[in-house]
């Protein structure tokens, strides 16, 4: 088995766990908890189509989910511990910071997880080509005289890890 396919298998694995963890679990949430919770969610799921797109051999549509799964997972971690009261009542209503602020708000702190999305969100130009078929999906298409996929395998496995 060559390595992407371990890693596909572990990620699986383990959002099948988190999965069965969390879904339908009865605990007592706040408001807060459970918005941020439900954008956490959202995570995990986007998190699995990448992976059903990698075992699916498209590589291109599971790079194109690695921005919004960087994002939902930045907005959850923001609402559990960074909103006021008032942004929360502004998210219900449909209004969120932009993705700087919600970063500011973060900082970069390892101890809060903010140096690992610091480190990330330097990926975001990369990410925003990825997900709107931009220069990124171009560089890795053209191979040999052909129009093909051609995503490293080393690439294939980072976004695998990113997501876990």
């Amino acid at each position: 088995m060559d390595d992407i396919q371990l890693q596909l298998n572990k990620a699986k694995a383990f959002g099948e766990w988190l999965h069965s963890e969390t879904n339908e679990a009865e605990i007592k949430v706040f408001r807060r908890e459970a918005l941020a919770l439900s954008i956490f969610q959202q995570s995990l799921d986007v998190n699995d189509g990448i992976i059903i797109l990698l075992y699916s051999n498209m590589p291109g549509p599971a790079w194109a989910l690695a921005r919004p799964l960087f994002e939902s997972y930045v907005r959850g971690l923001w609402l559990l511990r960074y909103a006021s009261e008032r942004e929360i009542d502004k998210f219900i209503e449909g209004k969120c910071p932009k993705l700087t602020q919600l970063l500011n708000a973060i900082g970069d702190e390892p101890e809060t997880g903010g140096a690992w999305i610091t480190t990330n969100a330097k990926n975001l130009p990369a990410f925003h080509d990825l997900t709107h078929g931009g220069v990124e999906h171009y560089r890795r298409r053209m191979a040999d005289g052909e129009i093909r996929p051609n995503y490293p395998v080393s690439e294939l496995i980072n976004l695998v890890k990113f997501g876990i």
